[in-house]
C-alpha cells in the first residue's frame, strides 16, 4: 500500500492565477509547478539548479501548500519576518490515503 504522505501537488484548475509576468511566475520552475504540477516518487527527491534558478521558491511554496510556515516550522507556525514567501498558489495536495499529516518545514539557508 502506498502510505507517501505527499504524493503530488497539482494545480486548482478554479483558482485564480498571478498574471505571468509577475513574481513568481517569472521564476521558471513555479511556471512548471503551475502548468504541469509535480509528482514525488517513493524516496527522497533532489531539487538542483545554479543559484537563483528558484530552488528555494519552491520549496517555500510546497511548504505553504501544505499549510507550513515558508520560514520554517511545524503546521500552524505563524511566525515572521518580513513578507517574501510567494504563499500556496493554490496548489492541490494529493496525499496517500491514510498517510499522516504531520510535517515540518527545516530550512537552512
Amino acid at each position: 500500500m502506498d502510505r507517501r504522505p505527499v504524493r503530488r501537488f497539482r494545480p486548482d484548475p478554479g483558482a485564480p492565477r498571478p498574471p505571468r509576468d509577475a513574481w513568481p511566475l517569472t521564476v521558471p520552475a513555479i511556471a512548471q509547478v503551475l502548468r504541469e504540477g509535480l509528482t514525488l516518487p517513493a524516496g527522497a527527491t533532489v531539487l538542483v539548479g545554479e543559484n537563483g534558478s528558484g530552488k528555494s521558491t519552491v520549496l517555500e511554496v510546497l511548504a505553504a501548500a501544505l499549510g507550513l510556515n515558508a520560514e520554517g516550522g511545524s503546521v500552524g507556525t505563524r511566525h515572521a519576518t518580513r513578507r517574501s514567501e510567494p504563499g500556496s498558489l493554490d496548489l492541490v495536495v494529493e496525499r496517500s490515503p491514510g498517510a499522516d499529516r504531520w510535517a515540518y518545514f527545516l530550512r537552512d539557508e
